[in-house]
């Protein structure tokens, strides 16, 4: 099994992005898995420098209804519209993050809904 960190908070190999998300590259001898794809389009870029072909993966998963492990989502799927998504049904559901000041929207993208 080889697991590549495609993105995350801080900087990783020299020349990757780095952002507040997560995504991460895992190969096994049967699938080629995409887990999250960080807040935006960064983590392309990263797996292009890491030698990693997105068009070769076959299944996505998303572990949950937050941006900054969705935001690439829509980017990936651009590039690879073959690939599987998996996640959760409540991963589309409204997510904001409150407290005495203010009040941020921290779900997926409404487009991500209309993906098969």
């Amino acid at each position: 099994m080889k697991i590549i960190n495609l993105m995350e908070n801080t900087k990783g190999s020299k020349g990757c992005l780095f952002e507040h998300g997560l995504s991460f590259y895992i190969e096994t001898h049967n699938h080629k898995l995409l887990m999250d794809t960080g807040a935006t389009n960064g983590f392309i870029a990263n797996a292009e420098r890491l030698g990693v072909d997105l068009n070769e993966i076959d299944t996505l998963i998303l572990s949950h209804g937050h941006y900054d492990h969705a935001g690439g989502m829509l980017g990936f799927v651009q590039q690879n519209p073959n690939a599987k998504i998996f996640m959760q049904r409540c991963a589309d559901g409204e997510y904001y993050h409150k407290n005495d000041t203010m009040e941020k929207y921290i779900g997926i993208d409404s487009e991500i809904r209309k993906l098969p």
